[in-house]
């Protein structure tokens, strides 16, 4: 069997005890020998599969206390993300947002726990706080999505919505840093009012209002960013331009 193979079939078993749950977040594997002797294939081999479970973010290898089981992340999802959208546009990212997230508000306004809606308002606190920074801003922003799709009870919302929250950070600086807090703040305060009452049409709605307008906003940055940078006609010969 080609090394490759040989690879493949041991990240492939040494991934199922992962995620079947042998091996907990934190729990060391076995050492490289250990595992060498017990799949029969060489120690080369299984450092090689050992490294694509660290590409996954399923491992990591910390010197001196061999290689450990990670907690779930989304790294390479968002990784896998970032490729696939390489020029895709800001545009397509925001079709697929709006029907997950206005999804997302409708559910939460139905299975939101006390806490989650204490959580909720600390972020609005932080948009209403023009004294705080513009990365605060940007933080407490994601956070309160964040916060929604976990009100909807289910983890598939969080691992969905999570890489698409990281792709849109520096949209969120732009929009924020030329509209301010304060609109952003406006948005998800008619949003939470729909989650309090446990409103779920009035939460989609709000929520779909928001993406709309934050779509139209990056719009407007983009062509003033465009005009900006156009160059300016040169007037021809024995001509000059108007005061």
């Amino acid at each position: 069997m080609a090394q490759s193979d040989l690879v493949s079939r041991v990240a492939d078993r040494l991934e199922r005890a992962i995620l079947s749950g042998e091996f907990a977040p934190g729990d060391p594997l076995p050492a490289e020998r250990e595992i060498s002797a017990r799949m029969r294939v060489s120690r080369s081999v299984v450092r090689e599969a050992i490294g694509r479970l660290v590409s996954l973010g399923l491992v990591k290898s910390v010197h001196g206390s061999g290689t450990r089981v990670q907690e779930p992340t989304s790294k390479p999802i968002v990784l896998g993300y970032r490729r696939l959208l390489h020029g895709a546009g800001l545009e397509n990212l925001s079709a697929v947002r709006l029907p997950l997230e206005t999804t997302i508000a409708a559910l939460a306004a139905t299975t939101r726990t006390a806490d989650q809606l204490e959580r909720l308002e600390k972020t609005q606190a932080v948009l209403a706080n023009p004294r705080v920074s513009l990365e605060a801003h940007v933080k407490a922003d994601m956070e309160f999505h964040a916060i929604l799709a976990e009100a909807t009870g289910n983890p598939l919302f969080q691992l969905v919505l999570a890489p698409i929250q990281e792709l849109l950070i520096e949209s969120r600086r732009r929009t924020l840093g030329r509209y301010g807090s304060k609109l952003a703040h406006g948005h998800h305060a008619r949003i939470l009012e729909a989650i309090r009452g446990g409103d779920a049409a009035a939460a989609e709605a709000a929520m779909c209002e928001h993406l709309r307008a934050n779509v139209s906003h990056l719009s407007g940055l983009g062509q003033a960013s465009a005009s900006a940078a156009a160059p300016r006609a040169r007037p021809k010969s024995g001509q000059t331009n108007s005061v």
